[in-house]
């Protein structure tokens, strides 16, 4: 489906039927990254995989790209389909989205799984951290003005827009499962204090899982996932 805004169309696919779910991806990828998922959970659950904005099939419409923006971009998808809450999944970037909308719009939040988030740039590993600011550095460089401002605009999402402190964490009102991999690209310390921040959150490290876990193991946030919205 295509979601028209005042700044330009987003991509959103649509499956299933039931309570909503609503997948957000990470930094400079698209929704096909939760395919397995999607195929999972659409047998009993509306699922929504948004392209957000400026990603995918998605236009990027603005001089620069805020989480505040994308969480508005969420609420007009939300409002459009008549939903009043829902259970948010994102990975990276994605997870980061989700705990901002959570905790600025916490009426609209059902519950919220992170995979592999950082609530603050230096929640990276040192070496994938050097390995941005290189990235910052050669968009810098790239001749298309056009392709440069979008590359600028999604890069900086995930570097200088981050910025969420330990009272937003504290005032998610949401059930939380905090994930990520036992090898993740997230300082596991960070992890631990992204959950202790968020009142009642649970953890879960995934054995051998790396920062995408669960593209490969998907078995891993499906059964996870179920046993989290059962309770």
């Amino acid at each position: 489906m295509i979601l028209q805004t005042d700044k330009g169309n987003l991509f959103v696919q649509k499956s299933g039927q039931g309570l909503p779910l609503l997948l957000l991806h990470g930094n400079g990828e698209d929704s096909t990254i939760f395919q397995e998922i999607i195929t999972y959970f659409e047998q009993t659950r509306t699922v929504y995989a948004m392209d957000t904005r400026g990603h995918g099939h998605s236009d990027l419409r603005v001089e620069q790209l805020t989480f505040a923006q994308i969480a508005r971009d969420i609420l007009l998808l939300m409002e459009l389909e008549q939903i009043d809450t829902i259970d948010l999944i994102g990975f990276s970037d994605g997870g980061n989205i989700g705990l901002y909308v959570a905790a600025h719009y916490p009426e609209q939040v059902k519950s919220l799984i992170t995979l592999g988030a950082n609530y603050q740039e230096d929640g990276l590993i040192e070496e994938t951290y050097q390995e941005m600011l290189r990235q910052k550095e050669e968009i810098e460089q790239m001749s298309d003005p056009i392709e440069r401002q979008k590359k600028r605009c999604i890069h900086l999402l995930m570097l200088d827009e981050l910025n969420l402190s330990e009272k937003d964490l504290k005032d998610i009102q949401a059930p939380v499962l905090v994930m990520a991999g036992e090898y993740d690209v997230i300082k596991q310390s960070h992890t631990e204090a992204l959950a202790a921040n968020i009142p009642g959150a649970e953890l879960l490290f995934v054995p051998g899982g790396g920062h995408d876990f669960f593209v490969s193991q998907p078995r891993q946030l499906i059964e996870a996932a179920t046993v989290f919205y059962k309770k």
